[in-house]
């Protein structure tokens, strides 16, 4: 059964900045650029290390570990040397609360 979870307040989270949430399907790291707030898999498919170790830059979050970077919208790697997608999940924004879904 899919749920929403609470993350953090919108106004809270500032541009270009993220914050790790653990729930009992892992970690998953929020992010926000702009006005855009996505949600993924804080876990790098090519070593296993944190995405939040990393940066967020044009559209992308970089692995600090090797250097792969990955779409925040879809997942998709974009960059060797990890060539495997993160899962991504739904982000809502609900009475200016950030809430994700997680199965």
């Amino acid at each position: 059964m899919s749920t929403f979870i609470k993350v953090c307040e919108y106004k809270k989270l500032a541009d270009g900045s993220m914050r790790t949430v653990s729930t009992k399907h892992g970690n998953i790291v929020v992010v926000r650029e702009g006005d855009n707030i996505y949600a993924l898999a804080n876990e790098c498919t090519h070593e296993e290390f944190p995405l939040s170790e990393g940066w967020i830059e044009d559209g992308c979050i970089h692995c600090a570990f090797h250097g792969a970077k990955f779409d925040l919208k879809t997942g998709e790697a974009l960059s060797l040397p990890a060539y495997e997608n993160i899962v991504t999940y739904p982000v809502r924004i609900n009475d200016g609360m950030i809430e994700i879904k997680v199965e």
